[in-house]
């Protein structure tokens, strides 16, 4: 055990703690004059908890008055999440299918006659013509124009069979052998922009350019 001596000055003690000599005069021990403890180890310094503990909630006040620039940026940051989500639901609501349902469907049944060319970004860019289509939506509608031109130059007593002459020469559908004949079908059968048209035809009108996914079509309602 360490022992204080006379040669060394008393440094500062905590409350109540005095130096003391022994009665021989030699040595000095630290004496409490509250609790009468004595010993020859210098006491530690009696922390004040309740001050502590009013210093920290002061602290803690502090900061929660003055928040720090990283929380701060949160709620921007969040805000900013929260508009590019509502932009991309946005854009996801307004994208619709090309063939979207436009109105109520037809009841009955038309039959009409096609002609299909079919080009490089058709659904199947294949036909009984052709292993593998080379040519591009332009070709595919320029071709179809002249193809109608011919027919609507044609006298009206043989439009139809010039339109099937044609359509068993050119079309890029299996249908060719039948001269494009499609036969008798319901609304919903079809692909609805091309329904739309056969069932606005009247019977002998041939169509404008008629576009799905397989191609490029020219229409001609019969019955």
């Amino acid at each position: 055990m360490s022992t204080a001596t006379a040669a060394g000055p008393p440094e500062p003690l905590p409350a109540d703690w005095v130096l003391k000599r022994t009665k021989d005069n030699t040595h000095f021990y630290y004496y409490n004059m509250t609790t009468g403890e004595s010993t020859w180890t210098k006491p530690a310094p009696v922390i004040d908890v309740t001050a502590v503990a009013e210093l920290a909630g002061q602290i803690l006040s502090s900061k929660k008055e003055k928040p720090s620039s990283s929380s701060s940026k949160r709620p921007h940051e969040s805000s900013s999440k929260d508009r590019h989500s509502s932009k991309r639901s946005k854009t996801s609501s307004s994208k619709e299918p090309k063939e979207k349902d436009t109105g109520p469907t037809p009841s009955g049944k038309v039959r009409v006659l096609h002609i299909l060319k079919k080009h490089t970004g058709s659904s199947r860019p294949s036909s009984w013509k052709e292993k593998v289509i080379k040519r591009s939506l332009p070709e595919a509608r320029s071709e179809l124009s002249e193809l109608r031109s011919m027919i609507l130059s044609s006298a009206p007593t043989s439009l139809i069979s010039t339109f099937k002459s044609l359509a068993s020469e050119e079309s890029d559908c299996s249908s060719a052998k039948k001269g494009g004949d499609l036969g008798f079908f319901e609304f919903k059968k079809m692909k609805r922009n091309f329904s739309e048209v056969a069932f606005k035809l009247s019977v002998n009108g041939i169509s404008e350019l008629v576009e799905t996914s397989s191609g490029v079509h020219l229409i001609c309602r019969l019955e």
